[in-house]
């Protein structure tokens, strides 16, 4: 009976919208609390959000430590009421206060506090989870993947974030020049002989589409052909993050930890989203500790280096720091086109070397752009019924450029802050470092960092500033956003203004 009682309640909940389920119970709740006034009801619940709903659990979020409190204990049983009203059964009320953290970051906490003696039993009934961890049908645990076919017997697990369908990232088709030689040769390096004292653990850092990833992935695929019984974890910050709250959720975070810890070796991209998130670091230093202890290698890739992740706990950023730090950065003109010229091959297709040359010269910032210019060049030059030309390259640089402005330029963005928060642009961009114009050119900074492709240099230089100047007023905005729902949402809301156009 309770499991067909849990069973509706679970498929009312996959099909309710937390919005619309509280707004009903909003008005069930000021029926409950009819001597309260519009102005009171708005006062202590028009900012409260139903951010997570479950079969028997209702998870809400309001701004301050204080609502938290009163509400909670004055009016606990009236929203519990209003919301039974509206579906059809009881569910129990948590709000959690995002005041000194974000909602995410306080339900991990709530959880992690609340599975603890749950964690124990666990524990003490599975013991050593072995090949049974693997077996596990939890969507966030290690796969199974067939093992190398020169050693039937061994197993490597990976995250489901590993993409197999990439043969291409490997070390024989990275392009290798003087702006990422050391990033380069230290990942051979640690692919060849894993947890050296000397190259454990391993920091890549540099800005998006400059060629981290493909370099992970490359140490990936030879660690498993030299060593097919390696137990290897990939994973993005992101996944990382997202897999813990749910092993909090399920009451489950020693399968994950047991997932983690007991890796051979652990390779984490765009480390840079646990930053401001305390559980997540919390939960990744006792990995780091426990696999670094163990003589495991652990690979990192980042945005930034760890002394401009200012959200970083400091422990943490020294453990980054102990081992070996490679930056990479935007491929010089040689670089760019032997860059063309090598995805040219790779896709079948003949390019004149001024074409390349063109191409070089005017596709600078992402790597990335690279292929899909190609691509399209090809596909522009059969239609016609022609060869590849300087005609096919400029109509593709233009599209890109153009492409580019119309969507969103720093100007624009600079343009858009100077008159939301009515400061001069020559001010923002200015040394001037009155609270008002310093703030109003972090927030520029951050905007221009979050929506266009330009790297951290090229806004230093549009800024006629550093790149670690630049790299601090992002983590600064960041910060702010972490710790202020109210913020995120103003910022998302120039982000869309400025999109669309408006101010």
């Amino acid at each position: 009976m309770y499991n067909e009682l849990m069973s509706a309640r679970k498929e009312v909940v996959t099909l309710a919208n937390e919005n619309e389920v509280w707004e009903l119970a909003r008005h069930e709740l000021a029926n409950i609390l009819s001597d309260f006034s519009e102005v009171s009801l708005k006062l202590w619940f028009g900012s409260m959000e139903l951010k997570t709903l479950t079969p028997d659990k209702a998870y809400f979020q309001i701004e301050t430590d204080y609502k938290q409190e009163i509400i909670t204990k004055r009016y606990y049983d009236d929203i519990k009421k209003a919301m039974a009203n509206v579906l059809g059964f009881e569910v129990e009320i948590v709000i959690i206060s995002v005041e000194k953290d974000t909602f995410e970051n306080g339900l991990a906490k709530l959880l992690d506090e609340q599975s603890a003696a749950e964690e124990k039993r666990i524990a003490e009934t599975v013991g050593n989870f072995g090949d049974n961890y693997k077996r596990m049908d939890n969507s966030y645990l290690a796969r199974e993947i067939k093992p190398n076919d020169d050693d039937k017997t061994g197993q490597v697990l990976v995250s489901p974030s590993l993409p197999d369908c990439l043969p291409e990232y490997t070390f024989e088709n990275f392009v290798v020049g003087s702006s990422n030689k050391m990033a380069y040769t230290a990942a051979r390096t640690v692919a060849q002989s894993p947890a050296d004292s000397h190259s454990n653990p391993l920091f890549i850092y540099g800005d998006p589409g400059l060629g981290k990833t493909h370099l992970l992935y490359a140490i990936t695929r030879e660690v498993t052909k030299r060593f097919p019984k390696y137990n290897i974890i990939y994973v993005k910050g992101e996944d990382f993050t997202n897999e813990l709250i749910e092993a909090l959720a399920l009451k489950a975070p020693v399968q994950f930890r047991e997932k983690y810890r007991n890796a051979d070796m652990l390779l984490v991209d765009d480390i840079q989203f646990i930053a401001g998130k305390y559980s997540v670091q919390e939960e990744f230093f006792h990995t780091f500790d426990a696999l670094y202890e163990s003589g495991k290698q652990i690979v990192i890739s980042s945005d930034r280096p760890p002394k401009s992740m200012q959200t970083l706990e400091e422990r943490l950023r020294s453990r980054f720091e102990s081992g070996l730090l490679y930056d990479i950065q935007a491929p010089d003109l040689e670089l760019r086109v032997a860059i063309f010229k090598r995805k040219a091959n790779s896709i079948g297709i003949d390019i004149p070397n001024d074409v390349l040359m063109y191409l070089g010269e005017n596709i600078k910032d992402n790597i990335r752009q690279i292929e899909g210019a190609l691509k399209k060049m090809r596909a522009l030059a059969f239609i016609q019924g022609e060869e590849i030309s300087m005609v096919h390259a400029k109509i593709v640089v233009n599209d890109l450029l153009s492409s580019s402005a119309e969507a969103v330029t720093p100007q624009k963005i600079l343009e858009y802050v100077s008159q939301k928060y009515a400061i001069p642009t020559e001010d923002i961009t200015s040394s001037k470092r009155s609270k008002d114009i310093m703030y109003a050119r972090h927030i520029t900074i951050y905007l221009i960092r979050s929506m266009t492709d330009m790297s951290l240099s090229a806004i230093g230089s549009f800024f006629n500033r550093d790149h670690t100047t630049i790299m601090s007023s992002v983590d600064r905005i960041e910060n702010d956003i972490n710790n202020s729902p109210d913020f995120e949402n103003t910022i998302n809301e120039m982000k869309r203004d400025i999109k669309s156009g408006s101010n």
